[in-house]
C-alpha cells in the first residue's frame, strides 16, 4: 500500500470504527442514548502546509453538526505503518489522539472574520522569507532581515503545546485595519503571552541533560561539561527565547531586549538564529569571529535542526549604539 492509498484507507474506514467505539462506550456505560446526539461521524483527510514549505496530510475526525476539530497529522503514522504496524492498531491510535486532544483543547467556534472577536489573539511569528515565499503570498507579512513576521490566531496554550492558525488575506482585508496596527496589536499579544527570557548556553544544556541522568552518571556528566565552559567563557553564549521554549526566535522582536542585554554585557552583538524556537546571543569581543559563528550556525542546521524549525543560515549584528540589528554578510 503506498501513501495515497493509506490515505484513502483512513478516509474510507477511520469513521467507521469511531462510530463503533462511541456506541460501545455508550454501552457499556449503561446510559440511555439522546437521540438527538446522533453519532455520524465522518473523517476528512487535509493538506497542510507548514513552516518552510513542508507539506503534511491531517486528519480530522467530525461528528454530525460540529464544524471543527482536532486535526491529527498523519505521515508518521504512514511510517509505522511501513514499520509493519497493522492498520487497526494505527486507527486505534489516531482516534486515541483525537480524544485527547478534543478533552485537553477543546476547539472553540470563532468568527475570526470579525476583528473584534479575535484581536486579542492574534500573535506574530518570525519564519524565513524565502523558504515561506509561496505561503507569504496568501497572507499578510512584514519582511524583516531575511525573514518575514506573520500574523497567527492562538486558539489555545498549554503544556502540550500550541495551537493556532495562520491568518490569511481574507481575513485580513475583512478586518479593514492598516498592516502596523495589525503588528502592533499582534505585538503587544505576542509579549503578554509569551514572555521573553534570557539564560546561558551551559545552563540550558546542564538543565536538559543532566537532570534526565541517573545519579551515578550526572557527575560524570558535569565533569565532562568542563571543556565546555572554557569554550563558554572564550564566547559567552546566551539562549533567548519565551518562556515555554515554542516559537521563541519571535522574541527578537520585544522592545528593548537586544538593547538590554548589549548594555549589561557592554556590547554589541552578534545574533544566531538556531531555530525558530530560540536564537543565540553572542556578546562582540575581540576574538568572536563573525564566519565561526556562520559555520556554526549552517553546520547545525544541517545537522541537528529539522527543516520545520529552520530559521535561517545567515547570522545577525546588533549595534548598540545605533540600535540596530542587520545582516552580517561577512567579517566584522
Amino acid at each position: 500500500m503506498n501513501y495515497q492509498e493509506f490515505l484513502n484507507y483512513i478516509k474510507d474506514n477511520l469513521a467507521e470504527m469511531m462510530n463503533a467505539r462511541m456506541l460501545e462506550k455508550i454501552e457499556r456505560s449503561g446510559e440511555e442514548r439522546n437521540e438527538e446526539e446522533e453519532i455520524c461521524y465522518e473523517a476528512h483527510i487535509h493538506t497542510i502546509t507548514k513552516n518552510n514549505g513542508i507539506v503534511l496530510d491531517g486528519v480530522t475526525l467530525l461528528n454530525k453538526n460540529e464544524q471543527t476539530g482536532p486535526n491529527i497529522y498523519l505521515n508518521n503514522f504512514f511510517e509505522s505503518y511501513q514499520m509493519g504496524k497493522p492498520l487497526q492498531a494505527i486507527m486505534e491510535e489516531i482516534i486515541i489522539c483525537h480524544e485527547k486532544a478534543k478533552e485537553e483543547n477543546p476547539i472553540e467556534v470563532v468568527d475570526v472574520l470579525n476583528f473584534d472577536v479575535v484581536k486579542e489573539k492574534i500573535v506574530v511569528r518570525l519564519v524565513n522569507y524565502e523558504k515561506n515565499a509561496e505561503q507569504l503570498k496568501d497572507c499578510p507579512h512584514k519582511r524583516y532581515l531575511d525573514l518575514a513576521i506573520t500574523f497567527r490566531y492562538l486558539a489555545g496554550k498549554d503544556a502540550m503545546g500550541l495551537a493556532s492558525s495562520l491568518i490569511g488575506n481574507k481575513e485580513f482585508e475583512c478586518w479593514n485595519i492598516e498592516l502596523e496596527e495589525l503588528y502592533q496589536i499582534a505585538m503587544f499579544n505576542t509579549m503578554r503571552e509569551f514572555p521573553w527570557k534570557v539564560e546561558s548556553l551551559l545552563k540550558v544544556v546542564t538543565n536538559c541533560f543532566g537532570e534526565r541522568l541517573p545519579e551515578h552518571l550526572r557527575e560524570e556528566f558535569l565533569q565532562e561539561l568542563k571543556d565546555f565552559d572554557e569554550v563558554e567563557n572564550r564566547v559567552n553564549m546566551f539562549v533567548l527565547s519565551n518562556d515555554i521554549g515554542l516559537n521563541g526566535a519571535t522574541s527578537l522582536l520585544y522592545d528593548n531586549v537586544l538593547q538590554k542585554f548589549a548594555n549589561i554585557h557592554e556590547a554589541n552583538l552578534f545574533v544566531l538564529p538556531s531555530s525558530v524556537h530560540e536564537v543565540m546571543l553572542v556578546p562582540e569581543n575581540k576574538e568572536t569571529q563573525a564566519s565561526f559563528l556562520r559555520e556554526l550556525v549552517v553546520e547545525a542546521n544541517e545537522s541537528a535542526v529539522g527543516l520545520i524549525d529552520l530559521l535561517s543560515d545567515n547570522i545577525y549584528y546588533y549595534d548598540r549604539e545605533k540600535d540596530e540589528i542587520e545582516l552580517c554578510v561577512k567579517d566584522i
